[in-house]
């Protein structure tokens, strides 16, 4: 074994080194990066001219002790130098943020013509539009004010680099009580209380009216006081219906049959077009998810044509929710082109039709030919027609010359280079980094690459990304399948139904935290963990271990079949409560005993939950496929809500 030498003499720039002789070039490249940004974490700089320079300079993550050191001594280096760094190393997923900083330092010093010249959609900041608006002051004051009036109208507190410009533009006469008007609008559907408060002062002649704006909006159950609300001379008709309506708005989204029993009072006030949309949004909508069947007549006054994506479909759920089946058959059947033509509601139209007219059969040939579709409504619709479901799996054609150009891209040496480190976050970071100038063939290769380094998540990532949909292999991995197959068993459960869960949560990556907080493949929250762990005896000492995956599967099968228990094992329900929780799934089975399963789901108030159950359903069809078992979208107890007591 060769011994270690040290090579420590060190001047003011360059940093101490220990190499080991004869090692593996790569893994002595390591190690020397690792020395090198430690060393340059506490401060030490970097000499281009160097050993350790000179030893990395054609390792992929050199470019990041560049990087470190620029971003070390940042305050006193040329703007030529971080100029020739973004030149060279621009494509790192920092960069923009060393380029920000620099910009921001360039504002400090007053050298806005290089600002201007750097400053792109990459960089934009509300403090520096402010600040070059304000330079722009002295050469085109008439587009700086507009800029200024920009920045200024807008629903929230801007930054007190601001205040200059604004001030400048007030002295200016550009603020109008106009202009006030529409900020403290936009602050109170915000929610920004004490912004809109602040506004008043800048309504000298109409304080009065803009004190009655703020004090509605914040109390919207004032509106029940409809004297206060009858247009005058100093209360006018049309800026009664902006106060009205954002009023209406707040109201409804807390207390919606209360805003509904208001509506007859104020519905003649001249709202606008997209005022009576969003408060028929408000209101109708928010009705409709509580199965309440006055939001139908509601929606149809306000939205009569159907323009509304959101109105539209909610009115249709709340009627097939009513057991209404005509009402529901002729708002599909008169549903704008774009929500037609989607396979959801050419479901909707024949299920419909069916429920309200049962003589008219099965509609074999139009339930046929959705059948065609890979979805949940083209596998209901081939559960209906008997037919096989249609996978359409077809493996993904990688172009040879578009391969060769991804592997060669830094990004991706770096992302691979990050991978066999083990710092997988900084690989993912790369990874989706590299991919945003990517061509389809480019992506295509990607997901490809990733496919066989076992790398899950970025797989799916890049060939959705590339929207080539038929590659089931990529997009639906065998991951984890001794794990899962084995912890599956351990509860009883099917496989494809863990599969599912598991696909949908996390796209199989392992260390995968969401806001929320929940952990690992199967997006545990740290308290159901521990409460589960407790339940089924199974060790979990720290949170930290909620990451390991055999441990999480663990875990999350367990809660599987916890919730099983509590559905009477429907897989339906069962899953709807792993995504929202057992509780909702009560709340919103009562008085559901016995509802077709299909029309259940299609009325989950909530659209994250509806789209979850729906994708874990036909998961587990395609998973069931590449299982070699027979899964059904539904299974036959499954496609009846049971009764509860």
């Amino acid at each position: 074994m060769s011994r270690l030498f040290s090579l420590c003499t060190l001047i003011t720039l360059s940093l101490c080194i220990v190499l080991p002789a004869q090692a593996d070039r790569l893994q002595q490249q390591r190690t020397l990066y690792d020395q090198t940004m430690s060393r340059l974490s506490k401060g030490q700089s970097l000499d281009p001219n160097g050993h350790a320079a000179s030893g990395l300079q054609d390792y992929p993550l050199y470019p990041y002790l560049v990087m470190k050191d620029l971003e070390n001594r940042l305050n006193n280096a040329t703007t030529q130098e971080v100029e020739a760094f973004l030149i060279s190393h621009g494509d790192l997923p920092q960069a923009q943020r060393l380029k920000n900083r620099s910009l921001q330092l360039l504002a400090s010093r007053g050298d806005f013509a290089r600002l201007r010249a750097h400053y792109d959609s990459d960089s934009q900041n509300t403090e520096l539009d402010c600040k070059l608006a304000l330079d722009l002051w002295s050469s085109d004051r008439s587009k700086a004010m507009e800029q200024a009036a920009t920045l200024w109208t807008v629903g929230r507190s801007q930054p007190n680099a601001c205040d200059p410009l604004f001030q400048r533009w007030r002295d200016a006469g550009g603020l109008t009580e106009t202009i006030a008007w529409e900020r403290m609008r936009l602050a109170l559907l915000y929610r920004q209380d004490a912004l809109a408060s602040y506004l008043i002062r800048y309504q000298p002649e109409r304080k009065a009216l803009a004190e009655l704006f703020v004090a509605t909006a914040t109390q919207p159950s004032r509106l029940e006081n409809l004297s206060d609300y009858q247009p005058n001379t100093q209360r006018p008709a049309d800026a009664l219906a902006e106060i009205v309506a954002v009023a209406l708005r707040r109201m409804g989204n807390e207390a919606p049959e209360a805003a509904l029993a208001l509506w007859p009072h104020y519905r003649d006030l001249p709202f606008s077009d997209q005022n009576r949309i969003d408060i028929t949004r408000s209101i109708g909508v928010r009705l409709a998810q509580r199965f309440n069947p006055a939001a139908l007549p509601f929606m149809a006054e306000n939205d009569p044509d159907m323009t509304d994506e959101r109105i539209s479909e909610w009115r249709v759920r709340l009627a097939l929710r009513s057991g209404q089946w005509q009402t529901a058959h002729d708002l599909t059947r008169n549903m704008p082109n774009d929500l037609s033509q989607q396979s959801r509601w050419q479901y909707w139209l024949l299920r419909s039709a069916q429920l309200a007219q049962p003589q008219i059969g099965e509609l074999q040939e139009e339930y046929g030919e959705l059948a065609q579709e890979r979805d949940f409504y083209g596998f209901l619709a081939a559960e209906r027609t008997q037919q096989p479901y249609a996978l359409n799996h077809q493996p993904v054609a990688v172009d040879r010359v578009a391969f060769a150009r991804v592997s060669n891209s830094a990004g991706v040496k770096r992302a691979k280079e990050f991978y066999a480190r083990g710092q997988i976050t900084d690989a993912r970071r790369e990874w989706y980094h590299v991919a945003r100038n990517f061509s389809r063939e480019e992506l295509i290769a990607q997901a490809s690459m990733a496919r066989d380094m076992d790398w899950y998540f970025p797989a799916i990532r890049s060939i959705s990304q590339a929207q080539h949909w038929d590659d089931l292999d990529i997009r639906f991995p065998l991951a984890y399948q001794q794990e899962i197959q084995h912890h599956a068993r351990e509860r009883a459960l099917s496989s494809t139904w863990v599969y599912a869960i598991t696909r949908q949560e996390s796209g199989f990556m392992s260390d995968a935290r969401s806001p929320a907080g929940a952990l690992g493949l199967m997006q545990l929250m740290p308290a159901t963990a521990r409460e589960t762990a407790r339940r089924y005896n199974i060790s979990l000492n720290n949170t930290h271990q909620v990451l390991d995956p055999d441990r999480n599967i663990a875990l999350g099968t367990a809660y599987m079949a916890q919730l099983q228990q509590q559905f009477k094992g429907n897989r339906v329900l069962s899953s709807a409560a792993y995504n929202a929780g057992p509780g909702r799934v009560r709340q919103w089975t009562r008085n559901a005993s016995n509802m077709p399963a299909d029309l259940w789901v299609e009325t989950i108030p909530f659209d994250e939950t509806r789209s979850y159950v729906q994708r874990v359903l036909s998961y587990g069809v395609i998973y069931g496929d590449k299982l070699g078992i027979q899964q059904p979208v539904m299974e036959q107890h499954e496609r009846y809500l049971p009764a509860f007591d």
